[in-house]
């Protein structure tokens, strides 16, 4: 395999404690890291001079939505509705239903299109198309495959749409954990909607057709509604009927976690699931804020996810320090440990190996900053973007992918899909 040297770089290693090496240089071969250093590098195939700039782990969204990249196109009306039930209900619910295969495909080829223009080389992402559900896990991967990036796939599982696309929507995630369990850039959870779109009766068979050591993947205690509900039920919260149910294992993802109860971020952490902080949605939808302090101060391991907004994950971690500074929530510091430790403990669980060090042996996954004050900044301009030993983006522009044919589709693909919505 072809050797290829990464040369006169600053290179940051946050996970090792060491002070970044500069002149630094990461060896890669094929598609791991060979040998990271600095001063005299060894010989190579080929050298890319990088000029004195900045190189950092590829970043890692821990929670999104790819079928919602369209929605920033659609004519949705001005007045918005309020409160989480009613979003769902009335804009995203509407949407799920109305995908289809094409409208999948163009929504995660645009969206990782843009997780990868942001830096992004690690994408969890979370799949709703009830009407449209059998293989669409694979119109995804095959997307993820084509462009470079590793994608974490989970269909949700909801009760809200009738019994036959809850055992369609089971189904496929059960046949992605299989098809997508020894690949190297895909890996599938089972993924859930949330406690209180599901029953007692679902979330038994779940966890009894689920075997045990594969972990979910759902929102957890989004909105007042949702702990309203499990203790409708009995529970003292919604991570207590998670876990009486089954369904708080290692390595599971709960996304939001903004009302937890007395003793859960405890009962997250020893039980070793994660959580997944998404500030912008958060507040986006009204639903409060997450105690994110609280949760790291427990063990919990919190990563940082968009929940479908646009925008990159060094936007979302600005967005994490700033608001969480606003509410005593979180420490400046810490918004850079989600980002960048957090995000490396999830990819490092679902692919089931060491992620996000740069360290020999690690996937050769980083972004490459041009020179500049401001560490990871959401200013700072990304000027390479290497994933798996490829550089998968250059100066804003991607190898064999057309950025405005790409838009035009998107744009055809919104009306169309806001043709489809109006219909249902």
């Amino acid at each position: 395999m072809a050797r290829t040297l990464f040369s006169d770089a600053v290179v940051h290693r946050p996970l090792s404690g060491e002070p970044p090496l500069a002149p630094g240089w990461i060896m890669v071969d094929g598609e791991r890291v060979l040998a990271v250093g600095a001063g005299d590098a060894p010989a190579a195939d080929e050298t890319v001079d990088l000029a004195g700039a900045e190189v950092w782990p590829g970043l890692v969204n821990a929670h999104t939505h790819l079928y919602s990249a369209l929605a920033g196109r659609l004519p949705w009306p001005a007045a918005r509705p309020t409160g989480l039930p009613r979003i769902l209900e009335e804009i995203w619910w509407r949407l799920d239903r109305a995908l289809d295969a094409r409208s999948i495909r163009i929504s995660a080829r645009l969206g990782l299109v843009e997780a990868l223009r942001h830096g992004t080389t690690t994408v969890i992402d979370h799949h709703s198309s009830p009407l449209a559900t059998p293989s669409s896990l694979d119109l995804i991967a095959r997307e993820a495959a084509a462009l470079g990036v590793k994608v974490g796939l989970a269909f949700e599982v909801s009760d809200r749409n009738g019994e036959l696309p809850f055992q369609l929507g089971l189904d496929e995630n059960l046949r992605a954990l299989f098809a997508y369990a020894a690949h190297p850039s895909l890996r599938a959870l089972c993924g859930l909607h949330a406690s209180f779109t599901l029953s007692e009766d679902s979330l038994e068979r779940i966890a009894d057709l689920v075997p045990f050591e594969t972990p979910f993947h759902l929102h957890c205690a989004e909105a007042e509604e949702d702990l309203a509900h499990a203790r409708s039920l009995g529970y003292e919260s919604v991570v207590d009927r998670l876990a009486a149910q089954g369904i708080l294992r290692p390595g599971t993802l709960l996304a939001h976690c903004v009302h937890l109860g007395p003793g859960d971020a405890e009962l997250i952490a020893e039980t070793g699931a994660y959580a997944v902080h998404c500030p912008q949605s958060n507040a986006h939808n009204r639903v409060g804020t997450a105690d994110v302090m609280a949760m790291l101060g427990a063990g919990v391991r919190v990563g940082l996810g968009t929940d479908g907004f646009a925008s990159g994950m060094l936007t979302e971690a600005r967005f994490a320090r700033d608001l969480g500074a606003e509410r005593g929530t979180l420490l400046p510091r810490q918004a850079s440990e989600l980002l960048l430790a957090g995000g490396a403990a999830i990819a490092s669980s679902v692919f089931g190996r060491p992620l996000g060090r740069l360290e020999a042996g690690e996937d050769a996954d980083f972004i490459v900053l041009a020179p500049g004050e401001g560490g990871l900044g959401p200013h700072r301009r990304i000027r390479r973007v290497v994933s798996r030993g490829r550089t998968v983006c250059l100066d804003g522009e991607l190898p064999g992918v057309d950025l405005a044919a790409l838009h035009a589709e998107a744009d055809a693909g919104a009306a169309r899909l806001w043709e489809c919505i109006q219909a249902l």
